[in-house]
């Protein structure tokens, strides 16, 4: 025990005169606070005797859904209007958020311990603890799937919802894939949820094969693509667990394409903790449902940028990282990781892309957040894999 400290990677800046904003970029917990308390948290167990003006300016991650901004930061906590409190009060809360921490050892482990459950708050957790945290016992939902599902599609599940899903992700997708020369085409959509990305290739004239565990997103799929007149070229199929062993009734069918979009980082860090799951096995099983001339095409979240959060001026906006190679928080493979497994799955790279939102975004003096970020760090990667000779 070394008494009461700030860990090292407390950032303060100043945000009017007078305020200053204290933030743990590791934790995402936020507090506004005058210079009493600047001088409070320099020195924990000697305070000066001055009155305290603190507010708590941290929200939770996705109460604005998980494509929005991940700072975990009320943007609109001033101190005006703001009583001031005890010193011991003040200091309760700065722990509390963690901008001062007693045990800098247990800090470590509360950081970088693996949670047992979603309601063991003596760990931080990675993102799908934090995520399933939120949805079943804050919001109170049943499905951590329906929710994420919510977050990318609107209620009838046929469009994207206006976001970066759409703006970025989506986007992306109907310009490349218009150029594609799909017609004639043989394609897998793994993990295929309602159906979007296959009604986009059997537009463009491919015949598609979707799989998914969920049996409602199968219902979806298949509601939606008899309704857009694209019955005739796409199927949709259950894929029965173990993935690998779902997949062998295919073991005879080829295939031109097989496309994933936000499914891999789960192979590589599950929902559940006690699952193990092996991305190389994964890629294997479908490279050797490729085609002689096929490619497998992969839009995973950026294994740099998503879900850091959206700091500085809309303008001019920046982040932090707090981890990259060892992750804890994050779950998204890095890029040598995509690389390692393509490799060991007799796959190479043959392309990448990074998908950003237009440099317009940045334009307006009122520019949205999310564009802005988005414009300048990429929030999507896009991989496209052949086999090696």
């Amino acid at each position: 025990m070394t008494g009461p400290m700030v860990p090292g990677e407390v950032m303060i800046s100043l945000l009017r005169r007078g305020e200053f904003l204290v933030s743990n970029p590791s934790t995402r917990t936020h507090a506004v606070g005058d210079s009493a308390f600047l001088e409070l948290l320099a020195s924990p167990s000697d305070p000066l005797d001055a009155p305290v003006r603190v507010r708590d300016a941290s929200q939770p991650q996705f109460q604005d859904g998980l494509l929005e901004d991940p700072s975990g930061l009320d943007r609109s906590v001033t101190l005006q209007g703001a009583d001031p409190v005890s010193l011991q009060d003040a200091l309760a809360l700065a722990r509390r958020l963690m901008l001062v921490v007693d045990d800098p050892a247990r800090y470590r482990e509360y950081l970088t311990g693996r949670r047992l459950n979603v309601i063991d708050r003596g760990h931080h957790g990675n993102l799908h603890q934090r995520v399933g945290e939120y949805v079943l016992m804050r919001l109170r939902r049943s499905s951590v799937d329906d929710w994420w599902a919510e977050q990318k599609f609107t209620d009838d599940r046929r469009e994207p919802r206006p976001g970066l899903y759409r703006d970025v992700q989506w986007q992306f997708a109907t310009a490349y894939y218009a150029q594609a020369g799909l017609a004639g085409e043989r394609i897998l959509d793994f993990g295929c949820g309602p159906g979007l990305f296959a009604r986009l290739f059997a537009r463009h004239g491919a015949t598609v094969l979707g799989l998914d565990i969920n049996l409602d997103h199968l219902q979806t799929a298949r509601r939606l693509a008899r309704e857009d007149g694209l019955a005739d070229r796409c199927e949709f199929r259950e894929l029965a667990l173990p993935i690998t062993d779902g997949l062998v009734p295919l073991e005879e069918e080829r295939f031109d394409r097989i496309f994933l979009s936000d499914v891999l980082m789960f192979y590589f860090h599950p929902y559940d903790p006690g699952l193990e799951l092996d991305p190389v096995a994964l890629m294997r099983c479908l490279a050797g449902l490729l085609a002689p001339d096929g490619r497998i095409e992969i839009l995973e979240p950026n294994g740099v940028f998503w879900q850091q959060p959206w700091l500085g001026d809309t303008a001019r906006p920046y982040t932090i990282l707090t981890e990259y190679r060892h992750r804890h928080f994050g779950v998204t493979p890095t890029l040598e990781q995509i690389s390692r497994t393509a490799e060991a799955a007799g796959l190479a790279i043959t392309r990448i892309r990074e998908l950003a939102a237009s440099a317009a975004a940045t334009d307006a003096v009122d520019a949205d957040r999310a564009l802005a970020f988005a414009a300048e760090f990429p929030p999507w990667w896009f991989f496209e894999l052949r086999r090696r000779a």
